[in-house]
């Protein structure tokens, strides 16, 4: 059976849009000096599955702020913390955590549990405004993780 090539053509041109949009969320997030919660939002729960890849930034912070995981009413666009990015990435993944993490799934230990994997760099402390490209590249970690142990 022959398939026309109009037909692949279109198929193909189809997937385009989608590609299109998470490219251009990955570049707006790498120009960012920091991080923002609608960006890093996005980023973290499209890779999580949580929202597809037709949402708009607007849909991830809605998102973010529907499950209870912004636990103040900063906008999107303000910096996101490196605890709340850490504890966004554990529950953005569904990464499970050791103990501590299991009883107390918050900030401290989200942070903890990132930085004792290796994943999350100390210095500096959880409570620092992270860059772009630093959360694409925490966010590429614990991909990894997920997909090696988890």
């Amino acid at each position: 059976m022959r398939i026309p090539l109009a037909l692949i053509f279109a198929m193909v041109a189809a997937t385009f849009p989608a590609f299109a949009q998470s490219n251009a969320a990955v570049d707006e997030l790498l120009a960012q000096e920091k991080a923002q919660i609608g960006s890093s939002a996005y980023m973290v729960l499209n890779a999580g599955g949580l929202i597809g890849e037709d949402a708009t930034l607007d849909d991830a912070f809605a998102t973010l702020k529907a499950k209870g995981w912004l636990a103040d009413a900063r906008s999107a666009e303000a910096p996101i913390l490196l605890d709340e990015y850490c504890l966004l990435v554990m529950r953005g993944l569904g990464l499970k955590g050791g103990v501590m993490y299991s009883l107390f799934p918050g900030l401290r230990y989200g942070y903890r549990e990132l930085v004792a994997r290796g994943i999350v760099n100390a210095s500096g402390g959880p409570k620092r405004a992270i860059a772009g490209d630093e959360a694409l590249r925490i966010l590429r970690l614990a991909l990894d993780l997920k997909g090696g142990t988890q």
